[in-house]
């Protein structure tokens, strides 16, 4: 009972130093940490509770393997969007790139605001839909009002404050998320020290499948982490080079929590059943760990839900603002997306059209590759051609993510 006491007042004590550094004006006012956030957000913010469930329901103990492919690979395709972002992007600006490369990438900037729409509305109609059920309210209608209410929010002050107040959202919903996140891991580390010193075998009631429909489910599990090309489109306030920088950082940063959070949540996910993961039951299996920890994860699971759909409002709204050719500044696009994103709440059936969105995530990082290519045998000054290899990986990556595009079962 004591060393229970103890860790619960451990954890919290934890999430408290993680909350200081964290608001320490030394990182809160830093440009390098505010053009990391939106990236971060985007990335850690929709999928975190549910990788290790979805990855243990598919490969089972292998989880931890798949979970670091999957990193490695999105990481490749951060490459990508890097190279694009100081590259291709100021010869756009100039007008100087040829008519091939220019639609190339109009057409992955039309997949990705549409699935950016449908995205937004997503992760805040699951955030009003786990907020209310936590409640014991299940009303369609007031689940609608309220995911309504809180886009009108984030639409209002991306009017008002611009960039600048999308960026100082993301970091106080960041702030809570990354303190309850190192106070998880930190009581996951204790839980599963006990565990392996214990004789209680690892035994997950996952389904075995063929070895193509795990990787087409691993597949779709790549859409769980996107959010690292939201910098792309951060260039109204970011040189080239820092979004450059701190995208790599943001990838580096989640892809460490994502593979340490699957490792560290197999010994719990056990509990689950992984046939009909929930993320309310997620969250209530955490009470295994220490009790505190399902109503921190509360908190945790609205907050992911909104910072992701705040980043990806900034994302598009930067997206619109350069396909319209600044003819719309990104202000107006943060509400025009938001209405989007308001009409498809009241619209449509998300969960039927969130596949539609995965599918465009991919068509725009297949396209990503293609421009990255296209660029290299076309656009690329004589003295500064690209390495073979490089020309080998975004091969790779194209066909990869064609792949992903026609066969990948999308990770709802």
């Amino acid at each position: 009972m004591a060393a229970g006491y103890l860790l619960n007042g451990t954890l919290i004590v934890m999430a408290m130093i993680v909350i200081y550094f964290l608001r320490h004006p030394r990182l809160s006012k830093s440009e390098s940490w505010q053009a990391t956030l939106t990236p971060l957000s985007s990335i850690i913010g929709s999928g975190f509770l549910i990788m290790a469930p979805l990855l243990a329901s598919v490969v089972g103990p292998l989880s931890p393997l798949a979970v670091v492919a999957i990193v490695i690979l999105a990481y490749s395709i951060g490459t990508v969007i890097r190279f694009n972002i100081l590259h291709v992007e100021p010869r756009m600006l100039e007008g100087s790139l040829c008519a091939i490369t220019h639609k190339i990438e109009m057409i992955g900037n039309i997949a990705l605001c549409m699935a950016y729409m449908v995205a937004v509305a997503f992760y805040l109609s699951l955030l009003s839909s786990f907020l209310l059920n936590y409640l014991e309210i299940q009303n369609l209608f007031a689940e609608r009002m309220l995911t309504s209410s809180i886009i009108a929010f984030i639409a209002v002050v991306g009017y008002i404050k611009g960039l600048g107040g999308l960026e100082k959202l993301e970091a106080v919903s960041m702030t809570i998320q990354l303190a309850i996140v190192g106070a998880l891991l930190l009581g996951l580390f204790v839980y599963g020290l006990n565990f392996m010193n214990s004789d209680e075998a690892l035994e997950l009631n996952y389904q075995e499948r063929e070895w193509t429909t795990q990787l087409r489910i691993m597949a779709g599990a790549l859409l769980v982490v996107q959010g690292f090309e939201t910098s792309r489109f951060l260039g109204t306030k970011y040189s080239p080079e820092v979004r450059v920088i701190t995208m790599r950082r943001a990838q580096i940063i989640s892809g460490v929590l994502y593979v340490l959070a699957v490792v560290a949540l197999l010994p719990v996910v056990q509990h689950l059943d992984l046939m009909n993961v929930k993320l309310a039951n997620i969250v209530h299996v955490t009470g295994l760990v220490a009790v505190v920890l399902p109503v921190m994860l509360i908190a945790a699971a609205i907050m992911s839900q909104f910072s992701a759909a705040v980043a990806d409002t900034g994302g598009a709204g930067g997206l619109m603002y350069q396909n319209s050719g600044s003819r719309f500044s990104t202000e107006i696009s943060y509400v025009a997306i938001s209405i989007a994103a308001i009409v498809l709440v009241w619209s449509t059936d998300l969960l039927h059209i969130i596949t539609l969105a995965s599918q465009a995530f991919a068509i725009y990082y297949f396209l990503q590759a293609v421009l990255a290519l296209n660029f290299c045998y076309h656009d690329c000054e004589p003295g500064k051609r690209m390495t073979i290899w490089m020309r080998i990986l975004f091969l790779t990556l194209a066909v990869l993510l064609l792949a992903v595009v026609f066969f990948a079962i999308p990770a709802e």
